[in-house]
C-alpha cells in the first residue's frame, strides 16, 4: 500500500506543477495586464486548491504508512515546507477572494502563488528534486 501512495504521490506532483504555473501565469498576466476578473480566474484558483489538497492528502497518508508501517524516519523538513507551501496557495485563494478591486486579486492571488512555486522547489529539492523520489 505505500508504495502504491508513494507513486500516487510522486505522480501527482506533475499535475500540482502544472495546474500551478498555468494558474499563476494567468494571475501574473492579469494583475500586470490589468485585466477584469473573470470566473476563470476564481476557478482556476479553486482547482489549484484541490490539487494541492489531493496532494496533501497523499503526502500525510504516506507520512503516516512510512512513520508506522515501515519504520521510516523522516526529519520533516519535506512536510514543513510543503506545508508552507500549501499555506501560500490558502492566502492567495484568501486574499483574492477578499479583495475589491480586480487588480489587487490579481496582484494577492499572484504574490501567494509565487511563494508557494519557490517553497514547492524547496520541498522537492529536500527529496532530490523535481525528478527525484524518497524511495
Amino acid at each position: 500500500m505505500a508504495d502504491f501512495v508513494l507513486m500516487a504521490h510522486s505522480g501527482w506532483r506533475y499535475i500540482v506543477l502544472i495546474m500551478l504555473v498555468i494558474t499563476l501565469v494567468k494571475m501574473l498576466v492579469g494583475w500586470l495586464g490589468k485585466a477584469r476578473w473573470t470566473r476563470l480566474d476564481g476557478r482556476l484558483l479553486s482547482a489549484l486548491r484541490v490539487v494541492v489538497n489531493i496532494q496533501v492528502v497523499l503526502g500525510l497518508l504516506l507520512y503516516i504508512l512510512l512513520q508506522f508501517w515501515t519504520n521510516m524516519r523522516f526529519t520533516g523538513e519535506h512536510v514543513v515546507v510543503a506545508l508552507l507551501a500549501v499555506s501560500g496557495v490558502e492566502f492567495a485563494a484568501a486574499r483574492a477572494k477578499r479583495a475589491a478591486a480586480d487588480n489587487s486579486k490579481f496582484k494577492w492571488a499572484a504574490i501567494g502563488l509565487i511563494v508557494a512555486f519557490v517553497l514547492i522547489f524547496v520541498a522537492l529539492r529536500i527529496v532530490g528534486g523535481l525528478f527525484g523520489s524518497i524511495s
